[in-house]
Formats: structure tokens, C-alpha cells, sequence
């Protein structure tokens, strides 16, 4: 029986949306086969770690590349001035597989770049990185991110002119070096023998002028080198001498003689905080007088390794009233039942008042550090700017909390014995980056006014 032709219509237009269906479905299978075989469409990642901003001779340039979808391709870095380009790096990465996943997902290269070498000259420049994935996006050239950088070629280092230096120094002295460079300094200072004292601007003595304190170690006993040192900011680096006359300080020696009651008193503390500690007494005062002193030392010249760059201190530095107990510098020799069984130096300057006194801050200052500090007891370091710092040591009690600015005569704490301390006084320091000085220099206004206030 045939059909009626309007019969077929109906019966084609039924069967239209299964169709329409079916087309769609397959479309929809066919996009998501595409998106999940590498049809993503998120860019790959450039970070440039460090300042890449202006490059000198030579500088090395770190970055990290990275596409977390279907991995990495292919990666070039260029130098670019004008119609000049080099490639500094070109990579390309094999793909690992389509269900496996494309290339890595991310790279870290280190480059060195050589302007000068490269035949650029100095002036503006790019620094393009290109990087690309796997994706089949793009129609399948996957992905392209360009981090393009304005960049300054500068090979010339700064100029150096040192305007004031110590005409002499001592062993254990204190000293400033005024100068000023040519152009913005990045990394800048003095540089004695092995010592690297960093630099502060000094914008009241005009732009471009920085100076730096010195603090002399107490047994230096020669200066084989010293020069200002001032990088400027495409690392080129450049130096100037300057000279002065050294005075080696002369020995003062001394003799302890340690007692069992000194460690039956002393050891108990020292356990506490140091729970390692063993062996006979006399053994583990060695350990502390030696190993947990040195720890000491490496803690406090982290706290001074950052400072702050205008001066918060001005005029002499205070002097807790008592008498002296031992001097900077002294060589201890220590005994036990008469036979040697250390030595050590004494950095600082022991002075003994009323038990329990009050001691007050030496000179204006941010505190830096409170708390218990080994063979130096409970401590409070007070940073005075641009390099300096006092210490005081022993304390039975800490009166002020880090973060703190004090004034001139603020009670900081109370004496005490804390510590490698075998009766009650302060230990009293003065350091300059770090470094122990002479205090005594600190105390006196005329020497202050001569070698430090009138320069700075």
C-alpha cells in the first residue's frame, strides 16, 4: 500500500530532531575529544626572578616557565635594541604523548648575559621571552605568551671619589668613610681586609653621598686592603682606595681560676637551655665557654646585620656608673686546680654597681633583641643606626620588648648574674656591624665629635 506523500513529510521531519541530536551529540563528543586531547586555550606562565631591569657585563638571569595543561613546547629568550636581536636561549621539548600528557610542565633556566660581548651597545633594550605549549589550539600551534622587558644596557661602572676616610685607626677602633659615586649605587660600602662594612646615604651631604662605619676587630693586625666598593644598578662594580695608619692594640692578659662552686652555681642554668650539654663540670663549661659562645656570636651578628639608615643616636654614649670589672679586649686565661683549660676574649667592658641596678640605654636606639642569650645572660641589643649597636649583658631582668624606640636613660633592664657571669654587673658592649669595639671611644664626647658627628 503506498503512502501518502504528506505521510513521508511527517515521517521525515520525526525523524529530524534524532538527527539534529545524534549531529549535536557527536559534536559535543567531538569538542570535549579536542579539549581533552590538548584543545586547551590557558596561555603558558613567564615569571623573570631578580632585577632584570639593567644589565651590565655580564649578568645572569633566572626563569621559570610553566603551562600546567598540556605542558610546554617550546621556549627562546632574546636580547632585542633596535634591528639587533641574539638569542640568548632556544628550546624546544619533545611531546611525551597524547592520553600521557604533552611536555613538561615546567622549566627553570639560568642565563648569562654578555651585551657587550653580544655586540649591543649601551642604551634601551627588550628582553623577550617566547614561550609556547601543545595545545591544538591557535590551529595546533598551541599557546604563545611573549614577556617582553624594557631593559637598560649600562657597561660602565660608577665613579668613586672618597671625600673622608680616618687618617688612623687602632685595633678595636671605630671609624667612618665618606663618599660619593657617580651614579645610583645598588650594592655599596667599605671593604677592610675580608670585612665588608655597608654604606647609608648621607643626603645632607648632597646627592650621591653615602657613608659607612667601621669597627676594627680587636686583634687585626695589619691592613692589607681597604677600599670603598659601590656596584651600580647593572652590577658593574667599581673600586677606590683610601688609606690610613693602623695602631696594634697592645695585649692585656688575664687570669680566671674557675671552682666547683662557680659550676655547681652555673651549669644548672646553662642545662636548661642547653639540654645537650654532658660530660664531667669541667667539660661542659668548656663546651659552653667555647661552642655556645661562638653560637652566640653568630646570633648577635644576625641581629646587627640589618640596621637602621638614619642615625637615632646623637652625643656621647652613657656609661653606667659603678666600677670597672675587666676591659675590653682582656686575654682570660681560665684554671681549674691550677692547670689552664681555656681562653677566651673579653669584648666588652664589666661594670659592677648596686645589686640589682638599673640599666639604662647608653644613647637613643630601637631595641632589636630581649631575651636570654647563653653566656651572656638575659640581653637587650639596642640598634642606633647606621651600623651601631650596644649590648647589655647579665641581666636579672629585661624591662623592654623588641620593636621598642627608647630614649637616652631608659631603663632597659636590672644588673644581674645571668649567664657566664660569677657576680652581679653589666657587660656592656659596642659593635659597629657587627664587630666589638672599644667602648671607652664611645664614652668620650670629644672623640665622638672629632672621628664620627662632625663627618656624618
Amino acid at each position: 500500500m503506498n503512502l501518502d506523500p504528506f505521510d513521508k513529510v511527517a515521517k521525515n521531519r520525526s525523524a529530524l530532531p534524532a538527527l539534529v541530536l545524534g549531529g549535536a551529540g557527536l559534536l559535543v563528543l567531538a569538542l570535549a575529544a579536542f579539549f581533552w586531547l590538548g584543545g586547551e586555550m590557558e596561555k603558558p606562565q613567564v615569571v623573570l626572578n631578580g632585577d632584570s631591569s639593567h644589565l651590565g657585563l655580564t649578568r645572569q638571569v633566572s626563569l621559570v616557565a610553566s603551562d600546567a595543561k598540556s605542558g610546554l613546547r617550546s621556549i627562546e629568550v632574546a636580547l632585542v635594541q633596535e634591528n639587533k636581536k641574539a638569542l640568548l636561549l632556544e628550546r624546544t621539548y619533545p611531546r611525551a604523548g597524547y592520553l600521557s600528557g604533552g611536555g613538561p610542565k615546567k622549566i627553570e633556566e639560568t642565563i648569562e648575559i654578555t651585551p657587550k660581548a653580544l655586540g649591543f651597545k649601551d642604551g634601551a633594550g627588550e628582553l623577550v621571552v617566547t614561550v609556547a605549549d601543545f595545545s591544538w589550539w591557535n590551529w595546533l600551534r598551541g599557546n604563545v605568551t611573549v614577556h617582553s622587558s624594557v631593559i637598560t644596557i649600562d657597561t660602565k661602572p660608577p665613579v668613586i671619589s672618597v671625600t673622608d676616610s680616618p687618617r688612623y685607626i687602632k685595633g678595636g677602633g671605630a671609624g667612618v668613610v665618606v663618599y660619593r659615586v657617580s651614579e645610583p649605587a645598588g650594592r655599596h660600602g667599605v671593604l677592610v681586609n675580608d670585612i665588608f662594612y655597608p654604606g647609608f646615604s648621607l643626603p645632607k651631604r648632597g646627592e650621591g653621598v653615602y657613608g659607612a662605619c667601621m669597627g676594627l676587630p680587636h686583634d687585626i693586625a695589619a691592613l692589607e686592603k681597604a677600599f670603598v666598593v659601590a656596584a651600580d644598578q647593572a652590577g658593574n662594580e667599581a673600586k677606590a682606595p683610601f688609606t690610613m695608619n693602623l695602631h696594634v692594640r697592645k695585649i692585656v692578659s688575664d687570669k680566671i681560676t674557675i671552682g666547683d662552686e662557680f659550676l655547681s652555681a652555673k651549669l644548672p642554668e646553662f642545662a636548661t637551655y642547653y639540654p645537650e650539654l654532658s660530660g664531667t663540670p669541667v667539660e661542659q663549661y668548656i663546651k659552653v665557654n667555647n661552642d655556645i659562645r661562638q653560637a652566640n656570636y653568630k646570633k648577635i651578628q644576625e641581629v646587627c646585620a640589618k640596621f637602621q639608615s638614619e642615625r637615632l643616636w646623637n652625643g656621647r654614649f652613657g656609661r653606667m656608673e659603678g666600677s670597672p670589672r675587666a676591659g675590653y679586649a682582656d686575654h682570660r686565661t681560665y684554671l681549674y686546680n691550677g692547670e689552664k683549660i681555656d681562653e677566651q676574649v673579653h669584648l666588652g667592658v664589666d661594670i659592677a654597681s648596686l645589686q640589682h641596678a638599673n640599666v639604662e640605654a647608653a644613647n637613643r636606639g630601637l631595641v632589636v633583641f630581649a631575651e636570654y642569650l647563653g653566656i651572656y645572660g638575659n640581653t637587650v641589643i639596642l640598634d642606633h643606626g647606621q651600623g651601631i649597636f650596644s649590648l647589655y649583658s647579665h641581666l636579672s631582668q629585661i624591662e623592654v620588648p623588641v620593636g621598642t624606640m627608647v630614649e637616652k636613660g631608659t631603663v632597659v633592664g636590672l644588673t644581674g648574674t645571668t649567664g657566664m657571669a660569677g657576680g652581679d654587673h653589666l657587660h656592656f658592649s659596642i659593635l659597629v656591624n657587627g664587630i666589638f669595639v672599644d667602648p671607652i671611644e664611645w664614652w668620650d664626647e670629644e672623640w665622638l665629635k672629632l672621628h664620627m658627628l662632625s663627618i656624618l
